[in-house]
């Protein structure tokens, strides 16, 4: 499931016109003083501007075109040389702004008559639903613009609380650039926000940016040692789940026990959750040390552990030689069958090497079983 997307809604060009290429930028110094030259004199030539200011006629000529195409001054139309007389404010800004604001004004009539159109197919739908029909309550969503499309449509919409879970240690940058405004949005609306991360994300610089800017206007993070993959919920009714082979696609989900279900696995893991800290806690640094010891007694790779913890294979390797210190094993098989004793009470009051026996040479087979091909 794709994690943002950015992107500025652009109005459409007005027929007839051309497209403007650029946005005009602040006047230059000398274009500044020609404007206000043209206001406290009137009219005059390029030339006699230069004079009168100082300026090289083609410092001049460049400030003149700088004037003319913020739409602050004018010439007589064919008349190059003619002098150039200023132009107010107010009608530069008709002319430069009012095409485009009315063609923006156009595009939004145009999308409030679409999503109108669209939502008047609601009841419809919800009727079909209730009564068995096959609606598209599981859709699963190939393109990534369509998805975000969905999640941004979805957090506009959204009146009551939304909750997220992002495994994976810190949260990429731009992710969280282009998801604070749209969290704050929901936040300053009254939505409820929880969100869950994982233990490694308190150590992301970005993430702890993220996650004071959020709970400072109302929102709650908590963190875990291990998360059951990522899942955004909105208001009781859609969820977006990640499709798992892939990373640009998601599963949205609008059946209501389904997501009634999500709901209370959410629930369960906030409750064993940690609240969010630059740090670890003694319960954090604990929880930490059991995934791993867990892990590691189901025979796990350390790539594996540290993907499932969200922590890079260097710091994983490091909790793993600080834990085979600890049982004061010499090899992984030894650690890991001193965490399966330990993990069933087995250990007693005996010492590592007393508990953790060679392991047995192979009993060979009889004589006439076949070795090989």
């Amino acid at each position: 499931m794709p994690e943002g997307s950015g992107g500025r809604l652009r109005p459409a060009p007005d027929p007839g016109r051309e497209e403007a290429t650029h946005e005009p930028a602040d006047l230059g110094p000398a274009a500044l003083r020609i404007y206000t030259r043209l206001l406290e004199h009137g009219p005059a030539p390029a030339a006699a501007l230069a004079a009168a200011l100082g300026l090289d006629e083609a410092a001049a000529e460049r400030a003149a075109a700088e004037l003319t195409r913020s739409r602050l001054a004018a010439r007589d139309p064919g008349a190059p040389a003619a002098p150039l007389r200023a132009v107010s404010p107010y009608t530069a800004t008709a002319e430069l702004v009012g095409p485009e604001e009315s063609a923006l004004r156009r595009r939004l009539e145009v999308l409030e008559r679409t999503r109108a159109r669209l939502s008047s197919l609601i009841p419809l739908y919800e009727e079909a639903y209730r009564r068995g029909a096959d609606t598209g309550a599981v859709e699963v969503v190939g393109s990534r613009d369509r998805v975000m499309l969905l999640i941004s449509d979805a957090a506009a919409r959204c009146t009551e609380e939304v909750l997220t879970v992002q495994p994976g240690g810190g949260r990429p940058p731009g992710y969280l650039e282009r998801a604070l405004p749209r969290d704050l949005e929901m936040l300053r609306r009254g939505v409820r926000m929880h969100t869950l991360y994982q233990h490694t994300s308190r150590y992301s610089a970005g993430t702890q940016e993220y996650v004071q800017a959020v709970t400072a206007a109302g929102a709650e993070v908590r963190t875990l040692g291990e998360l059951f993959g990522k899942m955004l919920v909105f208001d009781r009714t859609t969820a977006f789940l990640p499709v798992w082979d892939d990373p640009d696609a998601a599963v949205v989900l609008r059946e209501p026990s389904a997501v009634a279900f999500l709901r209370s696995v959410f629930g369960h893991a906030w409750s064993l959750a940690e609240p969010y800290g630059a740090s670890y806690t003694a319960a954090t640094s604990a929880q930490l040390h059991d995934a791993i010891a867990a892990r590691l007694a189901d025979g796990a790779k350390d790539e594996q552990i540290a993907r499932r913890l969200g922590m890079s294979l260097r710091t994983c390797r490091r909790h793993i030689a600080e834990l085979m210190d600890e049982l004061g094993a010499e090899s992984r098989f030894q650690a890991g069958y001193l965490l399966a004793l330990r993990s069933h009470g087995a250990l007693g009051g005996a010492g590592p090497a007393e508990a953790a026996p060679e392991p047995a040479p192979p009993v060979p087979g009889p004589r006439h079983a076949a070795a090989g091909g």
